[in-house]
Parts: structure tokens; sequence; C-alpha cells
């Protein structure tokens, strides 16, 4: 089984009226966020509830997200799914062991979103 780690993504929070997301009342919407050293557009939150990260470790809100960004001069969409850990406080998102070096800086090592893409 491949093992993961956290790795904290900083995203712009957009506060909102809580409104359903799928299954749970998302009292906040996460704009875009930096990863990798690359700003990530979030085009909509498609699901929200709580979870558990079984891969990485934590527990919070589980965001599916539709994602944009750009790699090179296309501009690349995808489903990503970031976490937000209320206990911590804080974002990330499940990143294979292998590909993220033991000396990675806030994520700056990290070059493929496709580490946390969703099918």
């Amino acid at each position: 089984m491949e093992s993961y780690v956290r790795v904290p993504i900083f995203p712009v929070i957009q506060f909102t009226t809580p409104k359903e997301r799928g299954k749970t009342p998302v009292p906040m919407i996460p704009v875009s966020f930096k990863f990798a050293g690359r700003e990530v557009h979030v085009d909509d939150v498609l699901d929200c509830a709580r979870g558990v990260s079984r891969k990485a470790g934590g527990r919070g809100f589980r965001y599916v997200c539709k994602v944009s960004f750009w790699a090179g001069d296309k501009l690349h969409t995808q489903n990503s799914v970031a976490w937000y850990d209320d206990f911590l406080q804080e974002w990330f998102v499940e990143v294979p062991k292998d590909r993220a070096p033991a000396d990675w800086d806030a994520a700056t090592q990290i070059t493929d979103l496709n580490d946390f893409y969703v099918a």
C-alpha cells in the first residue's frame, strides 16, 4: 500500500452564508490556493462533507473541487480533493510520500497536481 503525507496548501477563502454543498453546510469556500508554487483557481466546490483522511491522517472537511491551473501554455481543469482540518485549523492535500522529498518546504517541491487528482 502506498504511503501518503499531508502537504499544506495556502488558500484564499471566501466566507459565505452557510449553504448546502453535498451533505454538509459549508461556511467557507476556497476560491484559490497556492500549490507547488503556482496559483490554482477553484471553479466550483462539488461536494463538502466531514471525513477522515485515511491516507495522510487527519480529520475535518473534505472538499471535492473543480480546479483549473496553467501548465506551460495550456489551461488544465480537473477535480481535486482539498482537506480542512478544523482541529489544527490547517488546509492540506494528500500526496504520495515518494513524490514528497523529506526536505519539502511548504509544497514548493511538489510539481504535479495529479498527485491529488480525483477520477
